[in-house]
């Protein structure tokens, strides 16, 4: 043996093949040509291709070596190199196939199958969706690929979508779908034509060959299962060998059956005609791996395209079953769910298809396998009582659930049912022991000790159990009943041929009158000949063989089972004789032998224990056939002993044929109950179905009307007198009532509470029991069935019956104390059923049409709900009934969606008319609703009106009328009357309110019935006898119950009631929700005077008041119900009278206090603003939202949250669309990198020194002399003090000694300083210097000349401020240290020149709310103390809080700062500012007057910078500063750490952390940030440009916190020497900037630079202190920013005084619009310089412009704006580019003449989403010249002249030259990459979404994860710049996760789509909350999670609301958020 090294590479696969070719004695030259030399040597040798196939595929011993080989080097066994091998012989193998290039082979089988596409097939895997069309399908189950669906035409179509968890399409399958729902690529199984016969010769012998070699490779893995054995070498040999040729098989299969649907029918031929290769494939799950598995399963799908594939195929998945069912019985559900996929992946594909499923019934026996597994689930879940023990079965609940499915999608075809009724009828006496079996299962029993505190987890999954098992029976019962109808059409015309007395069967007497005595049933039961039945005479429409045979059964059933009732047997043991020779068998035993019976001959499919198995390598010829004998061991059973006890079976049927009334003692509350009557639920579905089919709306012969009340016919009477046939009337309904009777009462005693100890059991049985989910064996089926024996029972022993079981034999005792604590509610409830079952007629009176309305009724009494709900409230059949929607428009009102609220239905006000009280399914919570909502829209107690009637009834149960009217009834009436009347004040009423309204309800019912009675000509004989009941009425109770008040008569009760009621009511006005029985009585008493003339004379003795009143003929009740309402109304209008005179004095009275009240605040105002001194006064109108003091002195603050955003620079933007690719890894994210507006800073970028420059520096600083040629003394020991702290290293060389003491000039305080320099300014602007031709000065016409003047200044200045510094670093000495290890933010662009690192700045906002700052620390404390960390939406870690009033999130505080804005006094050139209107007339008139006040901006700010460097100014200014407030230091600590949150601590130790600008700038932010939000409609996305909704969203949102803030900054920046000098040299830089072209970006030359700014650089260390970034935002071009915001910088530098300068802020305004003009010039001919010409400019500013950019394309790189409309007006263009700036400005001025003191003046400035405010839609239009009328109105506003004037301004156009020579300057020498935005006014959009939702869920339903690749399993779309994200919490996803993405895209907010749920994630940092779906269906509703599938569509308002609410910062403040959110801790880890 060659060794490792020597024998050829590994992956040379072709060098084994070749070697074994050669063996086999292949010929050397062929193999030399590989391929092609092997085809040909096959083509002249077709007889050796079984030898070279097998000899292709590699040998057991070479896979052997692999595996010896690989296990020696470590790898894993599934090598590649194995792998190589077998891919390489499937190589091999394709050229033998297609004797030659199998590529170009399959190329060219593409290319002819392009038109003969049949089926697609194409597996839809799990997560995924796809369509249902219910116009289209045939089959309930079919599903349609997103391809095919979007190919057919499925326009108007029913469609929904589904989502997949396996299968395939559909289409082009005929049996799955009409052929019009095909798509344009598969036309039908018919089209695919046979594959060429050359190529069939060519491919068939290979793959022949190829199959036998992979059967062989596989049965020994089935073999190695089989035995069992432990897996050795061998094995593993195998079972390696199975895999990878089973892949890749299947892999080129797959292959093959992609390019040819020819090819795909040919491979599924040859692989049902390999004897034993499917079903080997079929059972292979159980020993390859599972994704082998998965592959295989795949292919098979493909193949099952094909008819007789698929047809073979489920024939040996019939064999396969029973094999994975018993396996499931033994190992548990995860068997069928994890190890056998098979059945749950294919059975739906089988068990659907019509002309298959009927084949596999009749030819293959399915329905008997099926019942076989069925059965062998139950047997090995049986206890020793014979039942279901669901303990046991819990654990096989979903095989058992899978089997039913089966079964049920079998019988859903009806052939197949019919095949069960007629053909077969041992399947269905099979399925009635089913029934039989599971009747009474799960007995539960009333708990009196310990509490149950652990309930079983599959208790409730019983219900499912029996809900499949009704859905199957009642698909035989319509079956039988369609079997009928063609019998029922013979019978109708001899119906009345036939003689009535023939035949033995026939009844003689009517059921009502049936009596014991009268009885003529005897014991003998009926007859098994079903033909006689059909020549009875009578009504026997429905005595057909079909129904007749079924109902028998299932009698036969009920008989068994009552049989082995202890309960039962007790009642029968004194009345069946002894020798009756009856044997009692259990259900259990029962079932044995029916499977056994069905199972005889006929189980062909093997044992289900596995006998099957034995199928491995065998034909299917020799596939064991299992006689019945084997296939009843299976099932534990013993054939001879069946065959035995089968025979002692009788037909008898003695327990329902008993004649006499059974007495049964039975306490539920004491005796084991259960809910599942399988059996009851069928009898009672048969019963309906018979009484509707002959008295129904669709009766064919209308053997009587169903609204007529004439005389029944014997034959009509007689119902059940034939459908029961010998069953005698009496014992039948003693023994069928009882235990739906006992159910009744069960949850009568749960209401009451009696079951509490039960746990949470007893509720969920009656809450299932009465879901309408479970109408088919619940609430309405039972009562069906009692009124059924109801009407045949004896009324007296019915009603007694029903006392007894509920415990209520002692109320009529007239005892008056009570027998338990719950007799109140068990004898309302009883009422209450009494009153159902004499009233009900869902299935016995009502057609579909009224039965349809009166559910709907009953939905929208309880509240508005929207159109899926109404649906899902339906019983199943209603809900499928062609007149819903028109029923639908009819009854209710629909209100369409707006705002959050979905589209409703709201019940109309003539519907509230026909509320039924009394409605089966009412439970207490409901039923209060309802009557509660209609007293409110109807004005009345529905207690008094809705009063239960007898309406007409099906001719068979008018019996039912005597239950109402016999003694037992009335009796019970009387008890509770008298109750009422007698009960002792001191004891509790047997009788309260709740009891006596339902007996009086009742008694209204009785009379009812009497009055009809009356009115018709009948005898009686059903309705009852009224006079008996008359005679009751007025009969007296026994002399021991007198109770000292004579004797007293039902009669006489009513009418002590009626007048004690009215006594009491007669001065009192009703509440809301109570009733008067009185005007009830009152109603009842004139009935009774209807009824009879005795009923007269008795009521003229008794209430002759109502005798008096009584017309001479009332038609019905309704008129005397309606007087009494409204003498109620009449009552409660005159009582609401007084009420309201009352309230008229209250409120003359309160306005007389409020106008005095009015009158002194204005005299107190006027003193207020006369002097200033009472400003301390107006703090204590703010009181503490905490303790309520409002004597207190201490200062409050008002609650504010600072929140993060980057609304800006997403608006600045387009939003992106979901049509665009948005979601590529490369893209970035919106970041402040793509809108700094001009790079980075410029200052510390990289400034460094090393130890001799800094010596230097020094030395310079030490000689240098000053502009008065003094030695800077004091200012250079001040700068070198600090230096040594901050370069110890540096600075150990003593400095050079300084002379001493200067004469110390005049010190200036702060406020008088800023006093002087306002004059001085003024002074400078019109007085002492002017400045007249200003643009022709050359004083500083060079940037040489410029600088070597200002320098010293500059030197002073700064040098003052290091000093300034040294003062401050001294005063706190732990900020004299300095570290240089803070991490670089050089790299971090900001916004705008100036804002936090990581957005665009800070947003303030309020909920105006006061507290003192030591309450609040108080109120933390405690929640801290509570652990109350995460309250809400807050999160206490991060000083996060919720507002203890309103609850809105709050961060942070602010001080009451009261008083007006400082005044600029004594200067007759100023004025305060003026409040502008809102909005005004267009002034086209004058605007010529305007001009702009450039020059008047220019002298101002040439005249700031000349006086801020004054020398006696900058020696005077003091070093000290003011203290500030604690509460103001805390929003600046807070704000500090937002602006720099690395290293947040040493800046805020820091004196150059400057407080003042910070706020400013968050002040600058929220004013710009507001404009903004404005542009949005609350409800609409059209633009709104009116400075109504600007001034509007102004006066909404937290105005008085901006003018608080205002007057805070105003405070603070005046304070410190620090802050004065950031200002000073801020005019100075700001003055250079807009006054000349000089370029200010500092050189590298540190001696040009200067010395004192390169230590502060030094100092610096990388980090970006505030006074650089603001000294370098001031230095930037003019052009380089936007002009508002150089604006408010500006305002910021002046001093304070010119704030409030009308005409000084004016001309700010005008200079920096003139910017906003140039800036526009350059934004509309950024690319089209050449067009300035043509479009007729000459000589004006646009041209100057163009002369200068036109050959630079720094503007085309830098100015953007993607809403240049080329068709425009380019002058209207630059306008409306320039109408921002202007709106802003307007906003301004308004917060500066806004001078509220306190935050609730007006009550609006509290943010928050309402439904309200969502409904306030603005009136706005998209017309561009409503826009530009609104620029004109800011232009008058501002006095702005025209456009032409301004395009013509020398002066403007001499600066613009300047700023452009600036800009130019700059940004060639940054190569800045930055992109500045000029936009008009757009309003901010979240991401453009389709119109229908199913364009976004195709898109991005799949979408896989970048990281792992990976779908994603909760795909989320951020909706802020379109990225796909995922929701989910998945590690290797994290990156990709919402909570990072917003923190990133968002600055902490996020919005997100979730794809699979509809809904919006709202994010925000680690909160999440949820947002209504954006996207609602065609009925204004949502569909979360697509669970309906319906189309959706996106609503505009919604997501308007949402976008105004991002817009407007309101996630925060809104309560949908706050009130909902979760946090996830573990993310801010």
């Amino acid at each position: 043996m060659d060794s490792p090294s020597q024998s050829p590479p590994a992956l040379d696969a072709n060098y084994g093949i070749v070697r074994r070719l050669a063996a086999i004695g292949v010929p050397e030259e062929n193999l030399g040509n590989l391929y092609e030399g092997l085809v040909d040597f096959v083509m002249d040798n077709r007889s050796w291709i079984p030898k070279v196939v097998s000899t292709i595929l590699p040998s057991k011993e070479e896979v052997k070596e692999f595996i010896k080989n690989e296990k020696k080097s470590g790898k894993v066994t599934t090598g590649p190199s194995m792998k190589k091998q077998f891919h390489v012989s499937m190589l091999w193998l394709q050229w033998l196939m297609f004797e030659g290039d199998p590529s170009d082979a399959l190329k060219n089988l593409a290319k002819m199958s392009v038109d003969q596409q049949g089926v697609c097939g194409a597996v839809l895997g799990s997560n995924n969706i796809a369509y249902r069309c219910q116009t289209c399908l045939c089959d309930p189950t079919c599903a349609i690929c997103v391809p095919c669906f979007h190919n057919g035409n499925h326009k108007g179509h029913d469609y929904f979508i589904i989502p997949t968890f396996g299968g395939c399409c559909d289409c082009g399958d005929e049996t799955a779908l009409k052929r019009e729902g095909f798509c344009s690529k598969h036309k039908g199984a018919e089209q695919i034509h046979p594959l060429p016969e050359n190529l069939a010769n060519s491919v068939g012998p290979v793959l022949d060959s190829l199959f036998i070699c992979w059967k062989n490779e596989l049965l020994p893995g089935e073999t190695i299962l089989k035995e069992n054995r432990r897996t050795n070498h061998h094995h593993s040999v195998c079972t390696e060998i199975a895999n990878n040729l089973t892949f890749l098989v299947v892999e080129m299969l797959l292959e093959f059956c992609k390019h040819s649907e020819s090819l795909l029918c040919f491979i599924s031929g040859r692989v049902i005609s390999l004897v034993g290769l499917l079903e080997i494939l079929v059972r292979a799950e159980r020993f390859l791996h599972k994704v082998v598995v998965k592959k295989l399963h795949e292919l098979l799908f493909k193949l099952l395209g094909q008819p007789v594939f698929k047809y073979e195929f489920a024939k040996v998945f019939l064999r396969y079953y029973p094999i994975v069912i018993k396996e499931a019985i033994k190992q548990g559900d995860t068997c069928i769910r994890m190890k056998y996929p098979l059945l749950s992946r294919f059975y739906i594909q089988i068990f659907t298809v019509p002309t298959l499923t009927l084949h596999l019934v009749k030819e293959m026996n399915l329905l008997t396998m099926l019942f076989g597994c069925l059965g062998e689930i139950f047997i090995s879940c049986a206890g020793e009582d014979g039942r279901l023990e669901f303990t046991k079965w819990g654990n096989v609940y979903e095989t058992s659930l899978h089997v039913l499915k089966g079964i049920r999608l079998v019988l859903s075809n009806d052939e197949a049912s019919k095949y069960a009724i007629c053909d077969n009828r041992e399947i269905s006496e099979t399925w009635m022991k089913f029934l039989a079996f599971l009747q009474g299962m799960n007995p539960v029993n009333r708990e009196t000790g310990i509490h149950i505190r652990e309930e079983n987890k599959y208790m409730h999954l019983l219900f499912l159990l029996s809900d499949e098992a009704a859905s199957i029976y009642s698909l035989l019962v319509n079956q039988a009943f369609f079997l009928a109808s063609d019998e029922e059409m013979n019978a109708i015309p001899n119906m009345h041929k036939q003689d009535p007395d023939s035949g033995d069967s026939l009844r003689n007497a009517k059921v009502a009158r049936l009596s014991h005595e009268s009885s003529v049933c005897g014991i003998t039961g009926i007859s098994s000949d079903f033909a006689c039945l059909s020549k009875v005479s009578g009504p026997h429409l429905l005595v057909f063989s079909s129904v007749e045979w079924l109902l028998h059964e299932c009698l036969r059933g009920m008989e068994n089972w009552l049989g082995t009732d202890e309960l039962t047997s007790t009642a029968l043991h004194c009345r069946i004789p002894p020798n009756h020779g009856r044997t009692s068998r259990t259900n259990l035993l029962v079932l044995k032998e029916s499977l056994s019976k069905i199972m005889e001959g006929k189980f062909n499919f093997g044992k289900l224990s596995g006998a099957s198995e034995d199928h491995c390598g065998q034909s299917s010829s020799s596939v064991t056939v299992e006689t019945n004998s084997v296939a009843c061991s299976s099932l534990s059973l013993d054939v001879n002993a069946m065959k035995e006890d089968s025979g002692m079976e009788s037909d008898a049927l003695l327990v329902l044929s008993f004649s006499e009334w059974p007495d049964i003692n039975y306490d539920v509350s004491s005796q084991e109950i259960s809910f599942h009557l399988p059996l009851h639920r069928l009898l009672s579905l048969i019963l309906q179905k018979a009484l509707k089919r002959c008295y129904g709306e669709c009766s064919v012969p209308k053997v009587i009307s169903s609204n007529s009340a004439s005389p029944l016919s014997e034959s009509t009477a007689d119902f059940f007198g034939y459908i029961l046939g010998r069953f005698h009337p009496v014992g039948f309904s003693g023994f069928v009532m009882e235990h739906p009777l006992r159910i009744q009462v069960f949850c009568s005693q749960v209401n009451a509470g009696m079951w509490r100890r039960n746990g949470d059991a007893a509720p969920l049985f009656c809450d299932q029991y009465h879901s309408v989910l479970r109408s088919e064996q619940g609430l309405e089926f039972d009562l069906f069935l009692l009124q059924c024996c109801a009407a045949m029972a004896p009324p007296d022993l019915f009603v007694k019956r029903i006392l007894d079981h509920f415990g209520l034999l002692s109320y009529l005792s007239l005892s008056p104390e009570r027998s338990s604590e719950y007799e109140p509610v068990l004898a309302k409830e009883m009422l209450t059923l009494i009153i159902q079952i004499l009233q009900e007629r869902r299935f016995c009176g009502l057609i579909t049409a009224d039965s349809l309305k009166r559910e709907l009724i009953y939905k929208l009494a309880i509240e508005d709900t929207t159109h899926s709900e109404l649906v899902k409230s339906l019983p199943c059949d209603l809900s499928k009934c062609e007149q819903l929607q028109e029923i639908l428009d009819s009854v209710a009102a629909y209100s369409n969606p707006s705002g959050l609220n979905q589209g409703k239905y709201s019940l109309r006000q003539g519907y509230w008319k026909e509320l039924d009280l009394y409605h089966p399914r009412w439970n207490s919570r409901n039923l209060q609703v309802a009557e509660e909502r209609y007293m409110r829209f109807c004005g009345v107690s529905a207690l008094t009106t809705q009063v239960p009637k007898w309406r007409v009834i099906y001719p068979p149960l008018q019996g039912i009328a005597r239950i109402a009217t016999c003694r037992m009834t009335l009796k019970i009436i009387r008890a509770v009357l008298f109750y009422a009347f007698f009960t002792d004040k001191t004891s509790e009423s047997r009788a309260p309110d709740g009891i006596l309204t339902t007996a009086l309800h009742l008694l209204s019912l009785a009379l009812d019935v009497c009055l009809q009675q009356k009115q018709s000509s009948a005898t009686g004989s059903y309705f009852g006898d009224s006079t008996d009941m008359l005679a009751f009425t007025a009969e007296d109770i026994s002399e021991s119950f007198y109770y000292g008040v004579g004797k007293q008569s039902l009669l006489s009760l009513l009418v002590v009631l009626m007048r004690m009621n009215r006594k009491e009511n007669r001065d009192n006005v009703l509440e809301a929700g109570n009733c008067s029985f009185s005007p009830l009585i009152e109603s009842l008493l004139k009935k009774f005077a209807e009824i009879d003339s005795q009923g007269i004379t008795k009521l003229q003795d008794l209430a002759p008041e109502v005798v008096s009143n009584l017309p001479p003929k009332v038609p019905s009740g309704d008129t005397n119900l309606s007087g009494s309402g409204s003498d109620i109304k009449k009552r409660k209008a005159k009582a609401q009278a007084a009420i309201l005179e009352k309230m008229k004095a209250e409120q003359s009275k309160f306005l007389s206090s409020i106008n005095t009240a009015d009158n002194e605040d204005l005299k107190s105002a006027e003193v207020c603003n006369s002097d200033s001194k009472h400003d301390s006064e107006d703090a204590a109108h703010d009181i503490c939202s905490l303790c309520h003091d409002p004597n207190s002195k201490s200062p409050v603050s008002f609650l504010i949250h600072l929140q993060k955003s980057r609304l800006l620079s997403s608006v600045d933007k387009c939003a992106p669309s979901w049509d665009e690719r948005s979601d590529k890894e490369n893209a970035s994210i919106p970041t402040n990198n793509v809108v700094d507006q001009f790079g980075e800073n410029n200052s510390s970028s990289g400034t460094s020194f090393t130890s001799s420059q800094l010596v230097q520096l020094t030395e310079n600083a030490a000689t240098e002399p000053t502009t008065d040629g003094q030695e800077p003394h004091r200012e250079v020991n001040a700068i070198l003090e600090p230096l040594k702290s901050w370069f110890p290293s540096v600075m150990s060389n003593q400095a050079p000694s300084m002379m001493s003491d200067r004469i110390e000039s005049t010190v200036y305080t702060f406020e008088t300083l800023e006093e002087d320099l306002y004059l001085s300014i003024c002074k400078g602007m019109h007085g002492d210097t002017p400045i007249t031709n200003f643009e022709k000065d050359e004083k500083y016409s060079s940037a040489e000349s410029f600088q070597e003047s200002s320098y010293d200044t500059e030197s002073i200045m700064l040098g003052k401020y290091i000093a300034s510094i040294s003062e401050e670093m001294s005063e706190s000495p732990s900020t004299s240290e300095t570290h240089h290890d803070v991490e670089s933010y050089s790299k971090l662009p900001v916004y705008d020149g100036f804002s936090p690192v990581d957005c665009d700045g800070i947003y303030l906002s309020s909920c105006g709310h006061a507290v003192h700052q030591g309450c609040l620390d108080r109120y933390l404390s405690s929640l801290k103390e509570r652990r109350n960390i995460y309250e809400g939406a807050s999160n206490l870690h991060l000083d996060e809080f919720l507002c203890p009033v309103c609850r809105q999130l709050a961060n942070s505080v602010l001080p009451a700062l009261h008083g007006n804005f400082h005044k600029a006094e004594g200067q007759p050139l100023t004025s305060k500012i003026d409040s502008m209107p809102a909005s005004g007339p267009l002034y086209t008139s004058n605007v010529a007057i305007y001009s702009l006040q450039l020059q008047q901006a220019l002298s101002l700010l040439q005249s700031a910078a000349n006086a801020v460097g004054r020398p006696d100014i900058l020696e005077a200014l003091p070093l000290q500063r003011k203290g500030t407030s604690q509460n103001l230091e805390t929003a600046s600590r807070r704000l500090s750490k937002m602006y720099f949150p690395i290293k947040q601590d040493k800046f805020f130790e820091s004196p150059r952390l400057s407080h003042p600008i910070i706020l400013w700038d968050t002040l600058k932010y929220s004013l710009t940030s507001m404009e903004v939000a404005a542009r949005s409609g609350r409800a609409s996305f059209a633009p709104n440009y009116s400075l109504e909704s600007l001034y509007k969203e102004f006066k909404s949102s937290s105005r008085f916190i901006l003018s608080l803030l205002l007057k805070a900054v105003q405070n603070m920046k005046s304070r410190s020497s620090l802050h004065m000098l950031q200002r000073f040299r801020g005019v100075q830089l700001v003055s250079k900037s807009i006054c000349s072209e000089v370029s200010f970006s500092y050189p590298s030359s540190t001696h040009q630079r200067g010395w004192l700014l390169n230590l502060l650089d030094f100092h610096n260390s990388g980090v970006p202190y505030p006074d650089i970034q603001f000294w370098n935002r001031l230095t930037d071009p003019v052009l380089a920013h936007d002009p508002f915001s150089s604006l408010m910088w500006v305002l910021y530098c002046l001093p304070w005084p010119f704030i409030s300068c009308k005409e000084s802020l004016l001309s700010i305004v005008h200079i920096f619009y003139a910017v906003s003009i140039v800036q526009a010039v350059i934004t509309c001919f950024r690319k089209n310089w050449c067009k300035v010409n043509e479009l007729g400019f000459h000589d004006c500013l646009i041209t100057d412009i163009c002369k200068v950019l036109g050959d630079s394309k720094c503007a085309e790189r830098y100015f953007f704006s993607n809403y240049v409309d080329p068709s425009c007006d380019i002058k209207d263009m630059i306008r409306r580019l320039s109408f921002p700036y202007l709106r802003r400005c307007a906003l301004l001025w308004k917060l500066l003449s806004f001078s509220v003191s306190a935050p609730f003046c007006d009550r609006d400035n509290v943010c928050d989403i309402s439904s309200d405010a969502l409904n306030d839609k603005m009136d706005v239009t998209e017309d561009a010249l409503v826009e530009l009328n609104e620029v004109q109105e800011l232009e008058n506003m501002f006095k702005i002249p025209p456009l032409n004037v301004v395009l013509n301004d020398e002066l403007l156009r001499s600066l613009t030259m300047k700023w452009l020579h600036h800009f130019h300057e700059e940004y060639e020498v940054r190569c800045s990459q930055s992109v500045f935005y000029c936009n008009p006014v757009v309003p901010f959009y979240l991401m453009n979404l389709p119109h229908v939702y199913q364009d976004l869920l195709q898109r991005y339903i799949n979408q896989c994860c970048p990281d792992c690749k990976a779908t994603l399993v909760e795909p989320a779309l951020c909706l802020l710049c379109g990225k796909l994200c995922n929701s989910s919490q998945k590690p290797c996803c994290r990156e990709r996760g919402c909570f990072t993405h917003a923190m990133t895209c968002g600055a902490g907010i996020g919005l997100f789509l979730l794809i699979r749920e509809t809904t919006i994630q709202l994010q925000r940092c680690a909160h999440h909350s949820f947002w209504p779906s954006p996207y609602l269906d065609a009925f204004g509703e949502e569909d979360n999670g697509m669970h309906r599938g319906k189309p959706l569509y996106l609503n505009e308002e919604r997501y308007a609301a949402l976008t105004y609410m991002v817009a407007s910062h309101g996630l925060d403040q809104s309560q949908r958020f706050s009130g909902q959110t979760t946090i996830d801790a573990l993310l801010w880890d």
